[in-house]
This record gives structure tokens, C-alpha cells and sequence, in this order.
């Protein structure tokens, strides 16, 4: 992946994470409001309830007990307090943590141990050195109890404290909030993973095309050195034949030695048409060859190159005639570059195994080494003109095979990575079989 895309695709998951954080602070930060706003509110209103409390009556509880005028002056404060509010319950409770009133549980709780002494000792022992306090928020009968605690005062001492509870109903909206958060966060990823993939794709559209437009300009480039090359060989290789033909008729020794020579230029001419026909991306027309017969020629070539690195050659079944759309010079140039590439990528003992495949109407040439392999970037660039992994290579011999190959109508595929060899396959499909 390029590095472009490689930023992309890390400013997409940056957005998306900032997306998702800004859902979460939101809905902690309205929750934490609405917490913040419920414990004022139960604070406020357990400090008008126990404003409302006087201490003559807490002190006639104490004496009196539930059958004390007090016991029902604070009864009737408390109930209708309770009756005009949303609020769960209020207790009033002496110095010690008992009951003097509880308006839920009415005269069964008088005199009982509070559950608060427990639930919130800290709350209750701060409300008693006359701080009002709010209990920590906590589950009670499956639900959620907010509580808070203030001081009756008598003078600068505390003689009761009063309890308010009540349970929150911002829940359901939260759950809306959270589900609405959710959505909105949901189609904004959605919206950026999209996004993310056209740019990436178009960034992959662009590299590509420049890869296209930079091999075409490789191309053009080594097309005319090559037509310039040819151009300029063909001439003076006539001028030499036609030299040759006419000392060759001095006498029988000079006219073997001209032959020779003569058909060496021949085969030099034959050798830059070759050349001339890859710079205009042209196949020669009707040309056929023996796949099997070249391959067998060029590793019977090779066999002392081998022996020389040190290498073994495995060679397969080559079996008989396989007559495919290519001429025998180009079939034995395709062989060659293949071999020696492996033999080249191989270490010292290493070996070469190449073989002709036949299966459904086609021959494939593989040939395989157990060198050190190419990694993903190597192979995505394998095949371009002047691009080679070797010291002293051109980076043309691929380039040139394949397209030999592919100007048949074959195909050339390349299967490797690093630590495990690499295996070239040169597919072809047959005209003739023997």
C-alpha cells in the first residue's frame, strides 16, 4: 500500500475515533449534568423539609415516643411534603441514627435502627456535625435512590437529621440520548469509511496510472533505442556481408572462412529483426515452435553453466512435441531468461527444477529455485523494463519474456516471498501436440 493511502486510511480511523469520543463525553457530560441537577434538587428540598422541623418537636419525640402531639405535627408536615412532591420518602432520625418518623413505613418504624446508619455512614456523619450531605448514588430494591441529608437545628446544635430520597427518572431519556448518540455516530463512521475508500481508491487509481504512464514512457523510450540500435547495426553488418562474398572468391580457404563469417552476420540480422519486432510490439506473423524442443536445447546449453555454479538441475518430462504460437528463437530466448534467472537466484548446491506441464489444451513452462524469494513490493514491480533486483542486471530479460509470451496469447505468472523461492510458470496454448 502506498503511503498516501497508508495516511488516509490512518486520518479515517483518527476521525472515526474522535467521532466515537465526542459521542462518549457528550452523553457521560449530560449525565453527569443531570446527576449534578437531581443531587442539588434532593439537597434543596431535605433542607426546606427539615427547616420545617422544630426542635421542641424532635425533643417531644424523644420523650413521648408516637404517642406525643409531636409525633403527629411532624407526620403532618412530612406526609403532605411527600404528597406534593415526586420524592420516595423522608425520615426524620435522632443523634443516635433511630427512627423518629419514617413516612413510607409510618409507626412501624419508630424507633428501628435506620437503613441509612449503613448505606451511607459518612453522608449521615456529616449531617450530624451539622454539614448537609448528599449519599453517594446506590441501587435499592432495583432501584436508583438519591438521598440527602440535613440538620435540624436547635441554636448551634444538631438535635435531628432529615432524610430525603428520591429516585431518578432521567433514565428512559438517556436511553434515547444514547441510542440518538449511537445513530448519529454509526452514520458519521459510515460516511467516513466511505469517504476513506473513494480517496483511497481514486489515490490507487492515480498511482496506477502513473505506474501506466511511466511504463509507456520506458516503453517509447526503449523502443527507439532499440529501432535506433537496429538501424544503425543492419547497415554495416551489409557492408561487411557483401565485403565477405567478394574475398571469398580468392581462393577455397578464404571462400570457408567467408561462409562463416557470412553466416554468423546472418544470424546477427536475425537476431536485431528480433529486437526490431519487440520495439514495434509486433509478433512475427504465423510463426510457430516446439515449446518442448527449445526448452530441451536450452537446458542441454545450460547443463555445463550448472555444474560450473555448483547447482543441480532437475529437469521434469518434457514429453513430446508441444507446438505453440511462437517462433523457436523466441521460444529458446524465453527458456533461457527463465532458467538463468532461477539459476541466478539459487545458492551455491542449491537446484533448478523446471518441467512442461500439458493440461486442457495447454503447455506450461515452470521452473522453480529455492533461492531467497521476492517480498510483495518486489513482485508488484517484476516484469517492468530496467527494474532488477541483480547487480549487474538490465531488468530487460523479464520484460522481454513476457512479452514474447503474452504476444502469443499466453500468460507469465510469477509466484514467490521472501524466504521460500520463487516459481516462474510461462503458459502457452497448443496448436500441435505431438
Amino acid at each position: 500500500m502506498h503511503r498516501t493511502q497508508t495516511y488516509t486510511l490512518a486520518f479515517a480511523l483518527a476521525a472515526v475515533l474522535v467521532t466515537a469520543a465526542a459521542a462518549v463525553v457528550a452523553y457521560r457530560g449530560l449525565a453527569a449534568a443531570f446527576e449534578s441537577e437531581f443531587q442539588a434538587r434532593v439537597a434543596r428540598v431535605a433542607g426546606i423539609a427539615a427547616s420545617q422541623v422544630s426542635p421542641s418537636s424532635v425533643g417531644e419525640l424523644n420523650r413521648l415516643g408516637a404517642e406525643s402531639v409531636a409525633y403527629l405535627e411532624v407526620q403532618a408536615q412530612l406526609d403532605i411534603l411527600r404528597s406534593v412532591s415526586d420524592f420516595s420518602d423522608f425520615q426524620l432520625l435522632d443523634t443516635t441514627g433511630t427512627v423518629l418518623y419514617d413516612v413510607r413505613r409510618g409507626e412501624e418504624g419508630f424507633g428501628t435502627r435506620s437503613a441509612w446508619d449503613s448505606l451511607a455512614a459518612g453522608a449521615l456523619g456529616r449531617a450530624l456535625g451539622g454539614e448537609p450531605a448528599n449519599a453517594p448514588p446506590l441501587q435499592r430494591d432495583s432501584l436508583d435512590v438519591r438521598a440527602a441529608f440535613a440538620p435540624v437545628r436547635d441554636g448551634d446544635r444538631v438535635v435531628a437529621v432529615l432524610v430525603a430520597e428520591a429516585n431518578p427518572e432521567w433514565a428512559p431519556e438517556l436511553r434515547r440520548l444514547r441510542h440518538r448518540l449511537g445513530l448519529v455516530t454509526a452514520v458519521s463512521v459510515a460516511a467516513i469509511a466511505v469517504l476513506a475508500g473513494i480517496l483511497v481508491r481514486g489515490i490507487g487509481r492515480r498511482l496506477s496510472l502513473e505506474q501506466q504512464l511511466t511504463r509507456a514512457d520506458n516503453l517509447a523510450a526503449m523502443g527507439r533505442l532499440t529501432a535506433t540500435l537496429a538501424h544503425e547495426i543492419k547497415n554495416p553488418l551489409a557492408i561487411i556481408r557483401g565485403s565477405v562474398k567478394r574475398l571469398g572468391r580468392l581462393e577455397p580457404e578464404a571462400q570457408r572462412m567467408a561462409d562463416s563469417v557470412i553466416e554468423e552476420v546472418d544470424r546477427l540480422g536475425r537476431t536485431v529483426g528480433r529486437y526490431l519486432q519487440f520495439a514495434r510490439a509486433e509478433a512475427e506473423p504465423g510463426a510457430h515452435g516446439d515449446l518442448a524442443a527449445a526448452l530441451g536445447a536450452t537446458l542441454d546449453l545450460l547443463e555445463g553453466e550448472f555444474r560450473a555454479r555448483r547447482c543441480t538441475l532437475d529437469r521434469g518430462g518434457e514429453g513430446g512435441p508441444a507446438v505453440v504460437r511462437l517462433d523457436s528463437e523466441s521460444l529458446k530466448q524465453v527458456c533461457l531468461n527463465l532458467v538463468l534467472n532461477a539459476l541466478e537466484a539459487s545458492p551455491e548446491g542449491g537446484c533448478v527444477r523446471v518441467a512442461l506441464e500439458r493440461h486442457g489444451g495447454r503447455a506450461t513452462l515452470a521452473v522453480s529455485d529455492d533461492g531467497p524469494g521476492m517480498p510483495e513490493e518486489v513482485l508488484h514491480r517484476l516484469g517492468e523494463p530496467f527494474f532488477t533486483t541483480k547487480a549487474k542486471g538490465t531488468g530487460l530479460g523479464l520484460f522481454l519474456s513476457k512479452r514474447l509470451v503474452e504476444g502469443a496469447g499466453g500468460t507469465l505468472a510469477v509466484d514467490s516471498a521472501a524466504g521460500r523461492g520463487t516459481r516462474v510458470s510461462a503458459s502457452f496454448r497448443v496448436v500441435r501436440a505431438g
